[in-house]
């Protein structure tokens, strides 16, 4: 018998992977260089992590947005109905 995955887990999934590609984006884009320390021409993982942290929180509101517009929008349908 499978376990059906829950829907929070599954946005949670998705935010996580729109979070990844964002900031590879970020990479391929112009602002590699501030990302990139000066001195040593090395990449500051703190900003990447934070880049990405702030991305899976992004993400993570809108999709918990647009999911609560949807259950709200299917409510209200189903109430007029009576």
């Amino acid at each position: 018998m499978k376990k059906r995955l829950n829907l929070i887990v599954l946005s949670l999934y998705w935010s996580a992977f729109l979070a990844l590609v964002m900031t590879l984006i970020g990479f391929l884009h112009n602002t590699p260089a501030d990302l990139i320390e000066p001195g040593a021409g090395g990449i500051l993982w703190s900003r990447v992590l934070f880049l990405y942290f702030g991305w899976f929180v992004f993400a993570e509101i809108v999709i918990l947005i647009g999911g609560l517009g949807y259950a709200l929008s299917t409510w209200l349908r189903r109430g007029s109905k009576r």
